[in-house]
């Protein structure tokens, strides 16, 4: 970048974000009086971003409830959107694995930039071999989860797990996938097609009580040094075809 701009540090009391949804979403925000208004058009269903005037947000007119920032993550999971450093892939990664192009975040008529020529041959291919999905964690003891059965039961599972963790199949020798982040018994983790794809359809569905079918990440037990594999299921979000 060749232009000048001026950078400057925003106090918290300035500045707030919020993402606002549901029926709260769908209100004429007015861009003047709220700050900065748009339509988060990563994915269907992720309403709209603020940049608010000050920490806070109005409410005087409208019906909304502030929640803290888990609860907007489970609502990320759930949907499949990546956000941040800790899940949005970098350096050994193309970008269509983190979801960037159906997020609207690639120009393929852009001129030059780090990894385009890779970048554009795997647009014009049509092929991708991994994606970043909704991850459902599942206790020992419960039947694993059917494809209309995403859903946040909160817990703790999540916690003792450590982003990058590789996914395998039971009894399988390569990586399925790689755990990313979560809270509770929800999360996003980097899917191989090839291996877990298969699961993300109805013909794939359910595993009949054979245990080869199974996937597991490895996280902390409660024990010091003991270490727990937990079952995880992946689901298609169902804005991407997969």
């Amino acid at each position: 970048m060749r232009a000048k701009f001026d950078v400057e540090i925003v106090r918290e009391e300035d500045r707030g974000v919020y993402s606002l949804w549901g029926a709260v979403g769908d209100v004429k925000w007015e861009t003047s009086d709220h700050g900065i208004v748009c339509v988060d058009s990563r994915a269907p269903g992720m309403g709209k971003r603020i940049i608010s005037n000050g920490a806070g947000i109005q409410t005087e007119d409208n019906d909304v409830q502030v929640q803290g920032d888990d609860v907007y993550r489970v609502r990320r999971y759930l949907i499949g959107v990546p956000e941040g450093q800790n899940e949005i892939l970098r350096e050994s990664a193309l970008p269509q694995e983190s979801n960037v192009d159906v997020m609207g975040g690639i120009d393929y008529g852009k001129g030059c930039y780090v990894g385009q020529e890779l970048t554009i041959r795997t647009h014009h291919m049509g092929v991708v071999r991994k994606r970043i999905v909704p991850m459902m964690l599942v206790p020992d003891g419960e039947d694993m989860p059917g494809l209309g059965e995403l859903r946040f039961h909160g817990g703790d599972l999540a916690s003792g797990l450590v982003g990058g963790e590789s996914i395998k199949k039971v009894g399988g020798k390569r990586p399925a996938g790689k755990w990313l982040s979560g809270v509770g018994n929800l999360g996003l983790g980097l899917a191989r097609l090839d291996e877990m794809g298969r699961w993300m359809t109805e013909t794939g569905e359910g595993n009949h009580g054979d245990s080869s079918e199974e996937f597991v990440v490895e996280g902390k037990g409660e024990k010091e040094g003991e270490v727990k594999k937990i079952r995880v299921r992946a689901f298609p979000p169902a804005w991407i075809e997969t």
